[in-house]
């Protein structure tokens, strides 16, 4: 494959591509790591291709059975996509959203499960979200901010309960509020949960990830991190740095465009053309 690049526009039968689906695909057979297929991607189309419905898997799946059985699409698994439960910008000062005081060799992930994070005399720790444990919740309306539950719940259910009683799962802004919650967190050690947690899974232009179609889900302990989709429209986990055929989205670039770039048509089967 090195050395010959293929392009395979990929668009809707017989009716135009804005009223049957939101992205026009286009599939490339030129092998490169993940990061570079991203970097080709943005510079010639828009990103690497985002699927968001059974039917942009059924596109993809007809024109791979014909092409090739594997390709890089834009999901891929970040370990450090901290965030907090409270997406609202405006509680938020320029730089807040940042804020963390990990405890010394914290987060490290080491049941590769740790995706929530729980707190103890101003220090944080990366935990399974499964854990039962007391938590804080944030009230943004009451003189006292911040309400420490004594029920143990796994993050998901404090969660829930935060949001139904309060407004959300504690969100720690700067120095001042982690020694509040310290100073409210009795006994002392107690761990308890605050609202940051992480969402491994996201795709490259940085949609929300509403839609999957696994062939077998992750289970977060692989190290794999990036994601391929296979000829029957199915998606693997492999390693970023192995070089396969990829998939963009998005309208070409005019000014960026490779010479061996089809022109748009509508047709029901993939197209290809060959540059040596």
């Amino acid at each position: 494959m090195r050395g010959k690049a293929f392009i395979i526009m990929i668009l809707s039968g017989l009716c135009s591509l804005s009223l049957c689906f939101p992205r026009e695909y286009h599939v490339v057979e030129y092998e490169k790591n993940w990061t570079d297929a991203q970097t080709y991607c943005r510079h010639h189309y828009k990103d690497l291709a985002t699927i968001a419905s059974q039917e942009d898997v059924t596109m993809l799946s007809h024109a791979l059975g014909n092409c090739q059985r594997h390709a890089w699409i834009g999901l891929y698994n970040d370990i450090n996509s901290w965030r907090w439960s409270l997406e609202n910008t405006s509680y938020y000062n320029e730089g807040e959203t940042e804020f963390r005081r990990w405890k010394s060799g914290e987060p490290n992930d080491y049941s590769r499960i740790e995706d929530c994070v729980k707190f103890r005399q101003g220090k944080w720790w990366d935990d399974p979200c499964s854990k039962k444990l007391h938590f804080i919740c944030y009230n943004a309306l009451g003189s006292h901010r911040f309400h420490v539950v004594k029920e143990t719940k796994n993050w998901t259910e404090a969660q829930r309960y935060c949001r139904e009683n309060y407004t959300d799962l504690a969100i720690v802004r700067n120095e001042d509020e982690n020694t509040n919650i310290s100073s409210l967190v009795r006994p002392a050690n107690t761990f308890v949960w605050i609202g940051l947690f992480r969402v491994f899974w996201k795709w490259s232009d940085g949609s929300t990830m509403s839609f999957t179609n696994w062939q077998q889900k992750p289970d977060g302990r692989q190290k794999e991190t990036c994601v391929v989709t296979s000829s029957n429209g199915k998606w693997l986990v492999r390693p970023c740095s192995e070089r396969k055929s990829f998939v963009c989205y998005g309208a070409a670039k005019e000014e960026n465009q490779p010479q061996w770039i089809l022109k748009r048509r509508c047709c029901k089967s993939c197209e290809r053309k060959v540059e040596d």
